[in-house]
């Protein structure tokens, strides 16, 4: 039996205020789910760095082997000053922070066509030069693939701990509807909201790591999102971490696209073959009926 806990939202003074408005009590699934194939850790699909094709300059390395499946490698040499790697597509500029010598795996999130993809290093305060600069003409066989892998915002290999959690929460789910109702009711039944990290989140920018997030079972709408998103992306469900403005305020939440029809709680609808949010934070905490204004998606 499922048990979960509703209470409504309003905003006071830029603050969210919850009151509880009663507790629900479930034991099924609203609907069954078109079946499909299962998944198994060896299953997880998980970026690689081949080398077929490659980019570099003095020591700057962009490996776009797998541009393909959505999503490029990129290193930074070695420096004692900040750097970043930019990717510019029509009008969508994504910025990430890059680690010295190590590869991060950046989404192509605008699809298929022509992405522009920037090196960058801090000169002074906010001024960066650019360090290497290239241009990628990106052909996929699915757009959707670009969420179906880890990157640095959904950060995860086969053995972070949620992961292992999801296959086990998975385990006699006969359909990717199913799959998705087991993870959405544990994550909002199990993770607690951490107010005191959305005080420091307002002015710093703290990227998502799942297994703190799932082993202290508490975080912010990024890590419910980049939690979500990384225990439905191994079980081959496309799954993406929205960020936007909401009536109460900045926030991130999740869009899942399924072939399936149907509802898998009174507050989460999937319509056929779009994408459609889902909002594992404000489901945890309250009713929010209010709107949705996206800006970025990883």
């Amino acid at each position: 039996m499922i048990t979960s806990l509703l209470v409504a939202c309003s905003q006071e003074s830029g603050e969210l205020k919850l009151t509880t408005i009663t507790q629900v009590n479930s034991s099924m699934y609203p609907e069954e789910g078109t079946p499909s194939v299962g998944y198994s850790i060896d299953d997880i699909l998980l970026p690689s760095q081949p080398g077929l094709a490659v980019f570099e300059k003095e020591g700057n390395v962009i490996d776009y082997s797998n541009d393909e499946y959505g999503y490029i490698s990129v290193k930074a040499t070695k420096s004692t000053q900040n750097q970043k790697v930019q990717v510019l597509f029509d009008d969508l500029i994504y910025t990430y922070d890059l680690v010295s010598d190590e590869y991060i795996i950046v989404p192509l999130q605008g699809g298929e066509g022509l992405y522009t993809i920037r090196i960058l290093r801090n000169v002074d305060g906010t001024t960066y030069s650019i360090l290497a600069s290239t241009k990628l003409d990106v052909e996929m066989a699915d757009e959707n693939s670009t969420y179906l892998y880890p990157n640095q915002m959904v950060d995860y290999n086969a053995q972070t701990e949620a992961v292992l959690k999801s296959f086990e929460l998975t385990e006699n789910a006969d359909s990717d509807l199913k799959r998705v109702y087991e993870v959405y009711h544990y994550i909002t039944e199990n993770i607690d909201y951490d107010y005191d990290k959305a005080e420091l989140a307002k002015n710093t920018f703290i990227l998502p790591i799942i297994d703190e997030t799932y082993i202290n079972q508490k975080g912010i709408c990024f890590d419910y999102a980049a939690l979500m998103s990384a225990m439905l992306r191994v079980q081959h469900i496309p799954t993406r971490i929205i960020t936007g403005m909401t009536d109460v305020g900045y926030h991130a939440w999740v869009e899942v696209y399924l072939s399936d029809t149907g509802w898998i709680n009174p507050s989460v609808y999937f319509e056929n073959d779009t994408w459609n949010h889902v909002d594992p934070t404000f489901d945890s905490l309250c009713e929010y009926d209010g709107k949705y204004q996206e800006q970025d998606r990883y």
